[in-house]
């Protein structure tokens, strides 16, 4: 059941990176990706969600053609999703380790993009994070609505 899970979170990460938006000033897309990295946790558990996400992981390094784009200046951002599991259930409310593992994500995704890149810190910002947050807050939104389902039908 286990190996079963994790190939559904990898499963579905595939499918959201589908849904992306390439936007002109920066290599990284608006991608649907973060929505189920963060409920992963919440609906399978936190290791079969980092199982899924490093399955995942390691088909589109291996050349499968799953990321959103092809791996480059964005593989920080993907490698940052395998710490989202434990972040996300760190905390004892799950929208703060939502917040956390998004923080974290954006952290390690843009040192690599900056390094990658060539850029600086101020347009690694704006080119990786200042423009997502919108959407990534409404992503943080949908993963808790799936979280606190999730949670009340595994107490019942």
């Amino acid at each position: 059941m286990a190996c079963l899970e994790a190939t559904a979170v990898a499963g579905v990460i595939m499918l959201s990176a589908l849904v992306k938006i390439p936007l002109p000033w920066t290599p990284v897309p608006v991608t649907l990706q973060t929505f189920p990295v963060l409920a992963a946790a919440y609906v399978v558990g936190r290791e079969r969600a980092m199982a899924g996400i490093l399955l995942y992981l390691a088909l589109g390094i291996a050349g499968a053609p799953l990321f959103a784009v092809p791996i480059g200046a964005t593989m920080g951002y993907l490698v940052a999703f395998a710490f989202a599991p434990y972040l996300t259930t760190a905390f004892k409310r799950p929208v703060l380790g939502m917040v956390a593992a998004i923080a974290a994500i954006y952290a390690v995704g843009t040192s690599w993009l900056c390094l990658r890149a060539g850029i600086g810190l101020w347009a690694g910002l704006l080119m990786g994070v200042l423009l997502f947050i919108p959407a990534d807050a409404v992503k943080v939104g949908m993963a808790y609505l799936v979280a606190r389902r999730a949670t009340k039908t595994s107490a019942a």
